[in-house]
């Protein structure tokens, strides 16, 4: 390799390592006192970096937010419509639909109280609260679609199905699991194939 484009690529690595730093520190941060408690102060010295350098690859909160976001994804694991996969009972594609999203709302719990706590202050938040609710409304549709339901059905689920009504559980001193099967049990009685649309596919 020419030494030119050796000392380019050390380069690239050291920023990239310095970048690195800066977001796990800001991750670490972020989840011990929030967002808005957070400076870029006390970035810079969790990370072991200048001020100007955490201003330089990140220069607002927002941009530090944004950083995050592949940490928290990754944490959260989301889940996607494919968790339907080869489920053709109503019971069935309830229960996977609790089940996978209160499992996302034990592994990122911090993080989601955060984003929902703080989102008036932040955009990237609100961002964030903004798709997490996108995808908690398309996966109820998912999980619905077969039985052809009215759009009010579909609402009351994904109402059902929120992180709060997981963390009302919890402030109860309850499972995570056990959380999962009072709310299946409710969607169940409250959604069936027969109130969720005019012919639904039968149970």
């Amino acid at each position: 390799m020419a030494p030119r484009k050796y000392q380019l690529r050390k380069r690239s690595e050291a920023v990239e390592e310095t970048r690195r730093r800066i977001i796990d520190a800001t991750f670490e941060l972020h989840n011990e006192k929030g967002v808005l408690a957070t400076s870029m102060q006390d970035v810079a010295e969790r990370s072991d970096v200048a001020l100007r350098t955490v201003y330089n690859h990140y220069p607002t909160v927002d941009d530090l937010v944004d950083g995050c976001t592949k940490k928290v994804i990754a944490l959260l694991a989301p889940p996607t419509p494919a968790i339907f996969s080869g489920l053709n009972t109503f019971e069935e594609r309830m229960r996977q639909l609790v089940r996978e999203l209160f499992a996302m709302y034990e592994r990122g719990s911090v993080q989601i109280a955060i984003a929902r706590c703080q989102q008036g202050e932040v955009a990237g938040l609100a961002n964030y609260v903004a798709n997490e609710a996108a995808l908690r409304d398309a996966l109820a549709w998912e999980a619905l679609q077969p039985f052809k339901p009215r759009s009010r059905t579909v609402h009351e689920v994904a109402a059902l199905i929120d992180f709060y009504v997981w963390k009302a559980f919890t402030q109860q001193n309850l499972t995570t699991h056990q959380a999962e099967e009072a709310v299946y049990r409710s969607l169940v009685a409250l959604a069936n194939p027969e109130e969720a649309g005019e012919k639904g596919q039968k149970r």
